[in-house]
């Protein structure tokens, strides 16, 4: 009985770890999608809440990270599809509410199409800076499944990738961690 418990457990991670890993190919990941340019300069840190979202590709994260050195960051990587994305963004305000002047805190969407993440926001807006990534910082920073919580350091290298909802109290701890740093 224990080891069908216990098979069963591992089954439904699994479905659910595979319900937000974006198996679907699109012209983006077929490497047709557009290539996204910064559309504000690199270290802009749009409004919370002001509907402002940076366009950023790797070469736009990379000028970012490079522009804010200094300050570590977290930058979530989510979709507007994605149950347990949608479970992380409260959180993550939560976060910019409460350590947002040690850490910068970004909420990258990879959605396929910008309107996508704007029809998001015109419901329910965010108090913390979105961008709209491309495909490639996905696959720069081995994002296998979303939501994924990538840190940068105050160098701008990159020191933990994982898959997950991260509850708040988590993320302040890892902020104070780095902030201290």
């Amino acid at each position: 009985m224990q080891l069908f418990k216990h098979i069963a457990t591992t089954c439904l991670v699994l479905l659910l770890l595979a319900g937000c890993s974006g198996g679907e190919e699109t012209a983006q990941t077929k490497g047709q999608g557009p290539n996204l340019k910064a559309t504000a300069p690199a270290a802009a840190k749009p409004a919370p809440g002001d509907g402002g979202i940076l366009d950023m590709d790797a070469a736009g994260l990379a000028a970012y990270l490079s522009a804010n050195k200094g300050t570590p960051t977290l930058v979530m990587i989510w979709t507007t599809w994605c149950p347990s994305c949608k479970q992380q963004l409260p959180e993550l305000e939560q976060l910019a509410r409460t350590h947002g002047d040690k850490v910068n805190i970004l909420a990258m969407s990879l959605d396929e199409k910008r309107s996508a993440l704007e029809k998001y926001l015109a419901r329910k807006p965010l108090d913390l800076a979105v961008a709209w990534g491309d495909q490639q910082i996905g696959r720069d920073n081995n994002v296998e499944a979303i939501p994924t919580l990538l840190i940068f350091d105050k160098t701008g290298t990159r020191i933990f990738g994982q898959a997950g909802v991260f509850p708040a109290s988590m993320l302040g701890a890892m902020a104070d961690k780095l902030a201290a740093e």
